[in-house]
């Protein structure tokens, strides 16, 4: 029957990756009775196409090798050589090339289906019964484990009911695991005449090897509930249940919840992948149990009893360790999925706590703030009421500066024009002026010419050059008013230009970043000033003296 799959797999090269290590294991039995003799090497893969089809070519009644006369081949089995998993899903090609593998499987009449199941994950046990070109009965077994690390093997096995020899191939152990079953066939040659002893072993070696392990992490299970306080609780002594209480808490403030997450984690891969590797077992075990029934019906007589009940107690006691084993895993899941509703409560017990801290501590933050918050708006009420002030006092000296501004030209002009006065005209004299006044009388601070208060030849009391006075104070007036305004405004430019440069982006001004792709675009409109400055110039009277004395839109006056 065709294979789709066999063949896509046989044509593709990274599935076989010829290499060294591969052995070659032997069992004979001679003709005088006695014990059967292994024989064990490692072999090259050059040499496995001619040893099997050395083998291939015994006669039955006579299967007699060069080295050994008189002796009957009983069983052959190719071993692969040790694989290092590094992941319990990867996949390694086989050890040896296409050809060698196609001439095992046609030789050893093995379905195509054997190479499917040699590359595959799946736990797989299936039987099967062919004939060879010669019209000689073959029954077989092809068993593969749970996939893992440890025990990862795959058996290829074929019994020649004629013949009575037994052929077989088996891949995915490691050195150690390989020792060991050849260690158990050697110490167990006299079984050999059952056909199925080495798939037994080959089970009873995983499932003994997963029940320890179930066994250790059981122990660990038990270390996590003593961690996380299960205890029962139901002493009669309260004093007892006190420090059980006391303990517990003390604990709760040391537990690492990640540590323990972790562990319960590996703990439910564990259990998980276990259950299945029981499972598939029990389901081979029954498999072969079938097989080998079926032989022995018709070769009982060719088994002794003792082989026959020692194999058979074998596997009832495997198929009860299995048993108890899927038994155990369920106790350890419960307390697992126990364990794990435990930690989660905890966890939440612990967030539910922290959270009450941080709502404390927020309540204690808000607080907090909003005392700043009321500091802060009695700040702001003293700085307004201060600006108020300030504002006042500015208001007060504008005033007082307008004011003598005003007067101070006049008052500055009054000397100089008496000194005109008199020397243009004699209308006045002020030396007579000053000696008809009694002694204690004041005179004027200024004295000024333009007005006679004591005359001595006329009744004039007014200069006719009092315009000239006033000519000149008014002239004197509007220069000094219109040097403060041209000073006030370049002193507001110099001050304008010292706070854009401080303020002065890493863009120009006339450059606008586009949002979306950041590039720069020039415009030609400029920038117009800021108002803040303007406004609070304005306040402050630094542009127009006039304009700002009590005409302000500052809301602080």
């Amino acid at each position: 029957m065709y294979d789709f799959y066999y063949t896509k797999l046989l044509n593709d090269p990274s599935k076989f990756e010829p290499r060294a290590g591969n052995r070659w294991v032997e069992v004979w039995e001679p003709d005088d009775g006695g014990g059967l003799v292994l024989l064990d090497r490692e072999i090259a893969e050059s040499e496995i196409t001619t040893k099997i089809a050395a083998h291939a070519s015994l006669q039955s009644d006579k299967a007699v090798d060069n080295d050994l006369s008189n002796r009957r081949l009983r069983l052959q089995l190719l071993i692969g050589s040790p694989e290092q998993h590094k992941s319990d899903a990867q996949i390694l090609p086989l050890p040896i090339s296409q050809n060698t593998f196609e001439a095992v499987r046609t030789t050893w009449n093995m379905p195509t289906e054997l190479l499917r199941m040699m590359l595959s994950t799946l736990p797989i046990a299936t039987e099967f019964q062919t004939q060879t070109l010669t019209g000689e009965l073959i029954t077989g077994l092809m068993a593969r484990s749970a996939r893992s690390r440890d025990w990862n093997f795959c058996l290829g096995l074929v019994y020649n009911e004629d013949t009575k020899v037994i052929s077989g191939i088996v891949n995915g152990m490691q050195a150690d695991e390989t020792t060991l079953m050849l260690k158990c066939i050697q110490e167990s040659t006299d079984y050999l005449q059952d056909p199925m002893l080495l798939p037994v072993f080959l089970l009873e070696l995983k499932v003994h090897y997963f029940a320890v392990l179930l066994e250790s992490r059981a122990q660990g299970i038990e270390e996590l509930e003593y961690r996380t306080g299960m205890r029962h609780g139901f002493s009669t002594n309260p004093s007892r249940n006190a420090a059980r209480d006391r303990a517990r808490e003390r604990l709760l403030k040391e537990l690492n919840f990640d540590e323990i997450t972790q562990k319960l984690t590996g703990v439910t891969g564990t259990l998980s992948f276990c259950d299945m590797t029981f499972a598939s077992s029990l389901r081979a075990l029954e498999m072969i149990c079938t097989v080998r029934n079926r032989l022995n019906h018709k070769r009982l007589d060719g088994i002794g009893s003792n082989v026959q009940n020692g194999v058979d107690t074998r596997i009832s006691y495997l198929r009860e360790l299995i048993v108890g084993a899927q038994l155990h895993g369920q106790v350890l899941s419960a307390r697992t999925r126990a364990q794990v509703q435990t930690v989660y409560s905890m966890i939440g017990q612990k967030d539910n706590k922290l959270n009450i801290e941080t709502a404390a501590t927020s309540q204690t933050i808000a607080r907090t703030g909003l005392d700043h918050s009321n500091a802060m708006r009695d700040m702001a009420e003293d700085s307004r009421n201060v600006a108020i002030l300030t504002r006042k006092d500015s208001t007060d000296m504008r005033i007082i500066a307008v004011v003598t501004l005003l007067f101070l030209p006049g008052t500055f002009v009054g000397p100089f024009s008496h000194q005109l006065l008199v020397a243009r005209s004699n209308l006045f004299d002020s030396e007579a002026l000053n000696q008809s006044q009694p002694r204690n009388v004041r005179r004027p601070y200024i004295n000024s010419g333009f007005f006679m208060f004591l005359p001595r030849d006329s009744d004039q009391v007014v200069s006719e050059w009092i315009w000239l006075y006033f000519a000149l104070t008014g002239a004197c007036t509007f220069v000094v008013f219109l040097a403060w305004y041209l000073s006030s405004k370049r002193q507001n430019k110099e001050m304008l230009t010292v706070m854009n440069g401080d303020k002065r982006p890493s863009v120009p001004a006339n450059v606008l970043l586009e949002p979306e792709h950041g590039v720069a675009m020039m415009i030609t409109t400029p920038p117009a000033p800021s108002p803040l400055w303007m406004e609070r110039s304005r306040s402050t009277g630094d542009i127009d003296p006039f304009v700002s004395l009590g005409s302000t839109s500052d809301p602080l006056k």
